[in-house]
């Protein structure tokens, strides 16, 4: 009787995890419906806009798995701007605060544009100091995601047609921006500029969007810089997602998450002319 007792329970276990490996796989493929991720500059936890460069990691997070990414304060592309149902938007949720934790725990959710949870995953982290128990949870978190090839299936596409038709009607309300005028013309007239990083020089000018550098000897554009509306600097490359920073001598500061070494790194371009 027992025997059969304890060869119950393991099949009842046994569907039960069944069932739930089937509904995380339905739910990673759920996310080939969506063209594009949106990551909050400051989650709710946070008590300021990029704390701890969480943000800027969870954009490199996404972009190691190829999704295309935009931070909610960068210009989004025309699809996007008429249809926001393109995209999931990413919520991270910190559950352990204290520093009498005996871990960090981190909530990774992804929504859709009805706020219907589309994916979520937690990350766990043992390290007690906060920058690096976050990093550490949240790519703890990410760890679903690095088995899963992630493709964008073009079902969610949005009708060209009538995006024509709704531009024609009405054209885009460019939203005010937030920032002072002082602050525009004081980042305008540090930022523009010519820039020495390994022996490149690169140069920044002005775009609507933002600010755009560009390598000088190829014309290859490399970064994107935008302000916030906290009146901070966002660093956006193929490799680098992080905060830039003015110095003293008219240098620009780099801070980001190096993936492949694990850590907050420093990148500096030097100010030529």
């Amino acid at each position: 009787m027992k025997k059969i007792s304890l060869l119950l329970i393991g099949l009842i276990a046994m569907v039960f995890s069944t069932q739930i490996k089937a509904q995380e796989t339905q739910e990673l493929e759920d996310l080939n419906y969506f063209k594009y991720v949106v990551i909050p500059i400051q989650y709710q936890f946070q008590s300021e806009e990029n704390e701890f460069l969480i943000n800027s990691l969870t954009k490199h997070l996404f972009n190691e798995e190829n999704f295309t990414t935009y931070m909610d304060v960068e210009s989004k592309p025309k699809d996007l701007t008429f249809n926001r149902c393109l995209a999931l938007f990413a919520e991270v949720k910190s559950e352990s605060e204290s520093f009498f934790s005996l871990n960090t725990r981190l909530e990774l959710i992804l929504k859709d544009c009805n706020n219907k949870v589309i994916f979520k995953s937690e990350g766990r982290s043992k390290l007690k100091d906060y920058k690096e128990a976050y990093h550490d949870a949240l790519k703890d978190a990410f760890t679903p995601l690095q088995s899963f090839n992630y493709e964008y299936n073009g079902k969610n596409s949005y009708d060209s047609s009538k995006f024509e038709e709704e531009e024609q009607k009405s054209p885009i309300q460019k939203e005010p921006k937030k920032e002072t005028k002082s602050f525009e013309e004081t980042v305008k007239e540090k930022l523009i500029g010519t820039y020495s990083l390994f022996n490149e020089e690169y140069s920044i000018s002005k775009i609507e969007a933002g600010y755009i550098l560009t390598n000088t000897a190829t014309a290859e554009k490399k970064a994107f810089i935008n302000v916030t509306s906290n009146n901070s600097l966002l660093f956006n490359s193929d490799t680098i997602n992080g905060t830039l920073v003015i110095n003293d001598d008219g240098d620009l500061e780099v801070e980001y998450f190096n993936n492949a070494s694990g850590k907050v790194e420093k990148a500096t371009l030097y100010r030529v002319e």
